[in-house]
């Protein structure tokens, strides 16, 4: 597989990722003190994150299935 991936911002609190044929979703969801980004493979929740470059890292991860 290719290490391609492609990075859209959907709107300023989501952002997709693309390699191959995955796909991975990082959502900003607000939570007062616990508000953070949580990463999405479809429909299921993998890991939150209160930075944004952490979720990043976990949704390179994921998109490569190193996870």
């Amino acid at each position: 597989m290719s290490d391609t991936h492609t990075w859209t911002k959907e709107s300023a609190h989501h952002f997709s990722l693309r390699h191959g044929g995955q796909r991975v979703d990082l959502r900003y969801e607000p939570a007062g003190f616990q508000s953070g980004w949580a990463v999405y493979d479809g429909p299921r929740l993998v890991d939150r994150r209160p930075e944004f470059m952490q979720a990043r890292g976990v949704a390179l991860k994921v998109a490569s299935g190193r996870t």
